[in-house]
């Protein structure tokens, strides 16, 4: 038994050295965020000169006399340059369906056979694969990407042509 008291006295002295150095830290009257703290019955006095600067202490409120600049002028917004429109596709018109980064427009191209009650399913059953880039077999039509200007991609059988347009 005697030899486990000096472990237990060390371990003892070790806790009681432990226990001083807190209670030493704790009467510390800084703190490491600059602030003070007190103890009961003590006040503390703070530097109010580091205080961030109120909302009084904006520039604009401070020079209250600088003159207005008016912006640039600018055309309306709804004008679009004439390099910037997209060709007018001649053909008819039915709804439309979404693309990938958007609504796409259907539209039936020349003087084709078919009414939009015949575009519009293909036109749906596509859409979601025009994002793949590659040629594809729609209920026997062949959809892929379009070299037309203003045509995302487009499905064609014999002479009739349903386009895909982003205008």
């Amino acid at each position: 038994m005697r030899a486990a008291t000096p472990r237990l006295l060390g371990a003892a002295v070790v806790a009681g050295a432990l226990a001083v150095c807190l209670v030493a830290c704790s009467d510390d009257s800084a703190q490491s965020d600059g602030t003070t703290s007190a103890s009961p019955g003590q006040s503390v006095a703070t530097d109010t000169s580091a205080a961030p600067p109120s909302k009084t202490d904006s520039p604009v409120s401070q020079n209250s006399n600088a003159p207005a600049v008016p912006g640039p002028s600018l055309p309306p917004a709804t004008s679009i340059p004439e390099s910037k429109l997209l060709p007018a596709l001649g053909g008819t018109r039915c709804d439309t369906v979404n693309g990938p980064d958007g609504t796409l427009h259907v539209v039936i191209l020349g003087d084709g056979s078919i009414d939009c009650a015949v575009a519009m399913p293909i036109a749906k059953a596509y859409s979601p694969m025009i994002a793949t880039g590659k040629t594809q077999q729609v209920q026997g039509w062949d959809c892929g990407p379009s070299q037309t200007r203003g045509v995302l991609s487009r499905c064609t059988m014999g002479a009739d042509t349903i386009a895909f347009s982003i205008e």
